[in-house]
């Protein structure tokens, strides 16, 4: 890994432990991917792009499983911050995407 820092003529090194962390999300996205677009027809994947509105029919939170531990009252409006991972459309079913929320209210 230390060999693609230099390969890129990087001014500064990365750390180590940092670029192992890239290249193993690097590789993962790229078998997202690949299983992606083996089915046929392709998969239709599901984005959602910032400040849009939380829906719970196409998205799960990330961190309401943390709120729910601390008993605190659900959030009365949400928007997204972040896409953490994408959905998927599969034949009739829905793979809800993963995002973090920013909450008022």
């Amino acid at each position: 890994m230390s060999c693609v820092v230099s390969i890129l003529n990087w001014s500064w090194p990365w750390a180590e432990q940092l670029l192992q962390c890239f290249f193993v999300a690097s590789k993962c996205v790229w078998l997202l991917h690949l299983l992606a677009f083996s089915f046929v027809p392709p998969l239709t994947i599901l984005r959602v792009e910032e400040d849009r509105a939380f829906d719970q029919t196409y998205m799960e939170d990330v961190l309401l499983d943390k709120q729910r531990s601390r008993n605190g009252p659900p959030p009365s409006s949400s928007q997204v911050k972040l896409m953490v991972t994408p959905g998927f459309y599969v034949q009739d079913r829905l793979l809800k995407c993963r995002v973090l929320c920013r909450y008022s209210g």
